[in-house]
């Protein structure tokens, strides 16, 4: 077993003991078969593969991650039309040197929003981020978060463990910004920067990013 797979099992064990009336979605575990260098986050996944009263091992969860991600059957959706724009490819898993993750490692079952149980599951979430991190050898991070709590206290929290801290935050006039090492692009959901004019000239940022390596 590898450390991923280990760092899954945890993760895994640590939701089912928190999460006992089965409020959260599963987590979200990066399979081992992950390969990028840059790794692309969001929020939160809410409804991911309903919750881990229908699964008994990490081993499974990675598999539903290979199938999603790996195999390019997202979406059309802004959030994916953002990163495979800045890439330039489709497949962004394997031709865009892209991993994807979430500040928080799970959301909820049945809503959508904040985790019902962020308090108990951030500290599991940035632990998650600090070694995916450390363990793929992650080279830079594109989040796509906005400045607003819980996610600016997480993504500031991992920044801070990882030594790429960034003084400032995304505002309209200036919807993107870096760490002080260049290895931290935060912006808004692309959602956000569509409505309010700005995708276009924070795609063309982030794609001068990846390219800063």
């Amino acid at each position: 077993m590898n450390k991923l797979e280990n760092l899954n099992d945890n993760v895994f064990e640590q939701i089912k003991f928190i999460d006992k009336d089965y409020k959260l979605s599963n987590p979200l575990l990066v399979t081992p078969n992950a390969k990028g260098k840059i790794l692309y986050l969001g929020q939160e996944t809410n409804g991911w593969f309903s919750s881990h009263n229908n699964f008994t091992s990490a081993r499974e969860l990675e598999k539903e991650y290979d199938n999603f991600f790996m195999k390019a059957k997202m979406p059309n959706t802004l959030f994916w039309k953002f990163i495979r724009r800045v890439t330039g490819v489709n497949d962004v898993a394997n031709l865009g040197d892209i991993t994807w993750g979430n500040i928080f490692v799970c959301g909820n079952k049945d809503c959508k929003g904040t985790p019902l149980l962020f308090d108990e599951i951030k500290d599991i979430s940035v632990d998650y981020l600090v070694n995916l991190v450390d363990i793929l050898g992650i080279e830079k991070i594109i989040a796509v978060v906005g400045p607003k709590n819980p996610y600016y206290m997480v993504l500031d929290t991992l920044a801070s463990l990882l030594g790429w801290e960034f003084n400032d935050w995304p505002k309209i006039n200036k919807p993107y910004v870096y760490s002080d090492n260049e290895k931290l692009f935060y912006t808004y959901h692309p959602m956000y920067l569509q409505k309010s004019n700005n995708l276009n000239k924070t795609i063309d940022g982030a794609k001068k990013f990846i390219k800063k390596r």
